[in-house]
């Protein structure tokens, strides 16, 4: 006999938000946690074996939802057992409904973290673009690259240093004392016309962090030609 619903069983919006959180950024401890409170759940409480599959049914839909939201592939998560149906054999037994759900939840972060992983690059790639191509304004900063990309600069700061292994000021310092060097090199223009050709309006400036990087002033480093 099915046993009495005495109580009530619920997939809310809290447990639900719990499990997106644990699946968008891990770790598997995180993600085992979530799951094994879903499990939990139909275990404490006391209502009929439909009822669970209601649930149970309520956890797929927000599984389902979220790999649409993020382009996920059905065939890279689940294999065959959604075109074969036998992802409905998984809702029939808590146990092997929380074995399922802990495997599909840590492919789904996989495949999140690849797709973050890869959009940061692209992200950062931009940027790197950007302050090529803007290296000569004197007054480029985070926040007009920021307003680029549309993201925050304290966000984005983070990224770069992470991606780079370089704070952004230090690594357009190193652009443009490079760009620097090839106009040393290939020009005879005056150090301050170099200057402001790499973004210095002040040569003095200019040429203090030219010898901070190099060891000696741009007028000794072309003079050493």
């Amino acid at each position: 006999m099915e046993p009495v619903g005495v109580g009530k069983l619920e997939f809310d919006s809290v447990t639900e938000a719990d499990l997106i959180s644990a699946i968008k950024f891990g770790p598997d401890e995180k993600i085992e946690a979530a799951v094994t409170r879903i499990i939990e759940k139909m275990e404490y409480a006391k209502v009929h074996y439909r009822q669970q599959q209601v649930y149970m049914f309520g956890v797929l839909n927000s599984v389902l939802q979220m790999m649409q939201q993020y382009d996920l592939a059905l065939e890279d998560i689940m294999g065959g057992e959604l075109k074969d149906m036998e992802i409905f054999d998984k809702i029939k037994k808590k146990e092997e409904f929380g074995q399922w759900l802990f495997k599909i939840a840590g492919k789904m972060n996989q495949f999140i973290n690849q797709e973050r992983d890869m959009t940061t690059r692209q992200v950062i790639q931009e940027a790197k673009q950007y302050i090529m191509d803007h290296y000569q304004n004197p007054d480029l900063s985070v926040e007009m690259i920021c307003r680029h990309l549309h993201m925050s600069p304290a966000y984005f700061s983070t990224m770069f240093k992470k991606e780079t292994g370089q704070a952004y000021i230090a690594y357009l310092t190193d652009v443009r004392l490079n760009k620097a060097v090839e106009l040393l090199n290939k020009t005879d223009d005056k150090t301050y016309v170099v200057a402001a050709k790499v973004g210095y309006q002040e040569q003095n400036y200019f040429s203090y962090v030219f010898k901070k990087k190099f060891g000696v002033s741009p007028t000794k480093f072309r003079g050493a030609r």
